[in-house]
């Protein structure tokens, strides 16, 4: 949580939390003890490493959900303009919440040992289905019917599941394709291979599997800007050429990193090209991202430390979160780590310079960023996979005249 003091009318944000330093801390006998400490806090403020001033509130979206909350999505689901939460438990069931009030219906029995899944409108009817690493794809009932009510037809892509999921049109026919990877820790050792399917129909797909290190996690992101969605995994990304099926994919080495990884891409300095933010999954690691050089598939990558103090962090966002243009990274530890942080980190010079804010300490797996009331301002979803504190919960950025008063 993140507490907001109020004193001698400067307002002060603790993003450590209550527990880390209580307001009996802040009790002081005499006023120049007060102004020292206040210039104090000022000249930290703005010390490297020292978040900006946003504030969240936050929010439980279900206290009960499915158990073991293992994969978190957002998208529309009923097309009303803004965004819901959609979860599935380790066992079942997939269920969405419907903003505002977040009431909940149910989607299917999911499958087990699923992590991940996306939402894309796989049969191009105009609404978003869900995708799901078993791997198997969820009808909406719209446009004729009601997602809140009405049967979610379940659909086999592959039928194994997989630990990581990404959506996207591949080979540029205009349909969905799917990638997906499996796990190599905890004994699964399938980790080693990357799951192309490529969207004949909706119900008809061709599969294609490329060999790679062992590990977990993928995303997509045209790397080398030729127009099509390549493959991208810890420190490895492979080159689409568009012949998904039969043709090659190319591996090039960008650096050398943790094989749990979790990667993202984006342009976090600005240049138009899609740089890499990546950190371990699975372990105490590092937060970083890796600038792509003019020719990303030669030229070396540099490295960028983002945030070094980071363990068991399962989830990476990446989104424009303090709204000013530039891309900050958003992630959480998993309950099992030192901290249990929820961290937002905000670019505060082309991906040169980063400031940490802790805006939760009950962690939080998978975690996804949406505006889930189009007014500007980001929220964070998350759900811890496992452990005695598993709610879904949401944590809204609040808009400046809310913090002003939250802070009274």
């Amino acid at each position: 949580m993140v507490v907001a003091y109020n004193i001698a009318g400067i307002a002060f944000e603790n993003p450590f939390g209550e527990t880390a330093m209580s307001k009996k801390t802040l009790q002081w006998r005499t006023l120049p003890h007060l102004w020292i400490l206040c210039l104090a806090l000022l000249s930290w403020s703005h010390a490297p490493g020292h978040a900006a001033d946003l504030r969240f509130r936050h929010l439980t979206i279900d206290a009960n959900g499915p158990r073991d909350p293992w994969v978190k999505i957002v998208g529309d689901v009923n097309g009303d303009g803004h965004a819901d939460v959609i979860i599935g438990g380790r066992n079942g069931p997939v269920v969405w919440y419907a903003w505002p009030k977040w009431n909940k219906a149910v989607i299917g029995p999911g499958v087990a040992g699923v992590v991940d899944g996306e939402v894309g409108d796989v049969d191009r009817d105009g609404d978003l289905d869900v995708v799901m690493g078993g791997v198997v794809w969820y009808e909406n009932p719209r446009p004729g019917g009601n997602p809140a009510t009405g049967a979610w037809r379940e659909h086999p892509i592959g039928r194994h599941p997989t630990h990581d999921l990404e959506v996207g049109d591949l080979d540029g026919d205009g349909d969905l394709d799917v990638v997906a990877r499996g796990q190599s820790g905890f004994g699964a050792k399938a980790g080693d291979q990357i799951y192309l399917w490529r969207q004949e129909t909706p119900t008809s797909w061709t599969q294609r599997v490329v060999n790679c290190p062992h590990g977990e996690a993928l995303t997509l992101g045209d790397l080398d800007r030729d127009g099509d969605l390549d493959v991208v995994i810890g420190g490895r990304w492979y080159e689409n050429t568009k012949d998904i099926v039969g043709g090659p994919w190319m591996e090039h080495v960008f650096a050398s990193w943790h094989p749990d990884a979790v990667v993202k891409t984006g342009d976090f300095n600005g240049d138009s090209r899609l740089d890499v933010v990546a950190t371990a999954s699975e372990a105490p690691y590092h937060l970083s991202w890796f600038e792509a050089p003019p020719d990303p598939k030669s030229s070396p990558w540099k490295e960028h430390v983002i945030d070094d103090s980071v363990d068991f962090a399962h989830g990476i966002a990446v989104a424009d979160v303090d709204g000013d243009g530039d891309l900050d990274v958003v992630t959480a530890e998993m309950h099992q780590s030192a901290r249990d942080r929820v961290l937002v980190c905000l670019n505060e010079g082309k991906g040169a310079k980063w400031s940490r804010q802790v805006v939760a300490t009950t962690g939080s797996h998978n975690v996804r960023v949406a505006d889930f009331g189009n007014d500007g301002r980001l929220a964070i979803v998350g759900a811890n996979w496992s452990g005695p504190y598993q709610p879904v919960e949401l944590w809204e950025q609040l808009s400046p005249e809310s913090s002003a008063k939250s802070a009274e």
